[in-house]
């Protein structure tokens, strides 16, 4: 095998997070020959080809190159931590982190990591994929990205994962709603009532089958992907809806009540998801740290159900 250097994986890495030559050049200062060449240079060494050029259409990585490229960005997140570390004296990071998050879970996850970074580390370059949970996790374990923010329900079996906290879905009422005054509600005493449901998978699939399961049928009117917009139907009385996260009011400011479902609800939890057999770089450690802080109701946490 010929020698692989530090420059190609590094090229590599940023081949693979940008899917393009073109791209990666730019990210790393240099020609898209200079890219080209790395790149040939370690197919040449691994024996394998690991990226299609694809005109028009950027670089498709093979299967061969997804596996090189989870590796090539944890030895260049290494190399950056050898930087890093005459920073840490100081109490400084710096480097590039890139964080995948579940579309519903962004408006909770990158609020605190971009304010945890921006007052301790600014010299972190820190950057966000959002997405659903299949896509962004593939993207991480293709080397685009560190660490991903998910739901328990659609972690991939390819990846490790750490809880932030533990979850079950509850029902969010108008504080008018007949039920909101309920300690408790089952599915059957929903059923009747108008509903607007999270039109995400997995989320819709596994809310039809445990209706289904307890023998009714619930009466769905409208199907949102936007949590923000069921918050503001829900908050109008005109529907309830069944979310992971509670919070206070509406975005239109209209108060919201959530209640926990009747019987045995399957956990949910938010949780990191991580390559599997991959070392955790310093920057992936901070960000959990960050996120940890979070949700563990820190000073600026999550935010707490309310009753009326």
């Amino acid at each position: 095998m010929s020698e692989i250097t530090l420059r190609q994986l590094e090229y590599f890495a940023a081949v693979a997070e940008t899917q393009s030559v073109t791209e990666a050049a730019q990210r790393c200062n240099v020609s898209q020959a200079a890219v080209s060449l790395a790149l040939a240079q370690l197919e040449a060494a691994v024996g394998a080809t690991l990226a299609i050029r694809r005109r028009g259409r950027g670089v498709a990585l093979t299967p061969e190159g997804q596996v090189v490229a989870t590796r090539a960005r944890l030895m260049a997140d290494q190399v950056a931590d050898l930087a890093a570390a005459v920073g840490q004296v100081h109490g400084q990071l710096s480097g590039r982190l890139v964080v995948g998050v579940f579309r519903t879970l962004a408006m909770h996850a990158i609020p605190p990591l971009v304010d945890w970074f921006t007052r301790r580390h600014p010299q972190v370059e820190l950057d966000f994929l959002e997405g659903d949970g299949t896509e962004i996790q593939e993207a991480m374990l293709a080397g685009r990205l560190q660490l991903c923010v998910v739901y328990e329900a659609q972690v991939l079996s390819d990846c490790t994962t750490e809880v932030f906290r533990e979850m079950k879905r509850q029902v969010v009422f108008s504080p008018e709603h007949p039920l909101a005054a309920r300690e408790t509600v089952s599915l059957a005493e929903l059923a009747s009532y108008p509903a607007m449901l999270m039109d995400e998978e997995p989320a819709l699939q596994r809310t039809l089958a445990e209706f289904a399961r307890a023998g009714v049928e619930p009466t769905v009117r409208w199907r949102s992907a936007s949590v923000q917009a069921i918050q503001n139907v829900v908050g109008r009385n005109l529907a309830y809806s069944l979310l992971m996260q509670p919070v206070p009011c509406s975005p239109e400011g209209r108060p919201l009540v959530f209640r926990p479902l009747a019987g045995d609800v399957p956990r949910n939890s938010v949780m990191a998801a991580l390559p599997a057999g991959v070392a955790r770089s310093t920057l992936v450690e901070e960000a959990l740290a960050a996120l940890r802080a979070f949700w563990d109701g820190s000073p600026g946490g999550g935010l707490p159900a309310t009753r009326p």
